[in-house]
């Protein structure tokens, strides 16, 4: 379940209720790529890594990104995966 949503672009964003650390948010509706996983902190693409995100796209992660990193302190966590 979603803890926080936000539309942006045609796309998703979403932080889920219980999930494991590092902070970051899950991106759906990419086309051909999908979803992505994007840190919180750095607002890097974690998974899959090397891709890039377009730039509407991140201007609203970082016009979003203290919220979220507030919202992420409101998850569930188990303990820390690797990816």
């Amino acid at each position: 379940m979603a803890l926080f949503r936000l539309e942006c672009g045609g796309v998703r964003i979403e932080i889920w209720e219980v999930d494991h650390g590092p902070p970051h948010c899950h991106i759906t509706g990419l086309g051909q790529t999908g979803s992505v996983v994007v840190d919180l902190v750095t607002l890097r693409v974690r998974k899959p890594p090397g891709l890039s995100l377009p730039p509407v796209l991140r201007r609203c992660l970082q016009e979003n990104q203290v919220i979220m990193l507030e919202a992420w302190a409101h998850v569930i966590s188990y303990p820390d995966q690797r990816e």
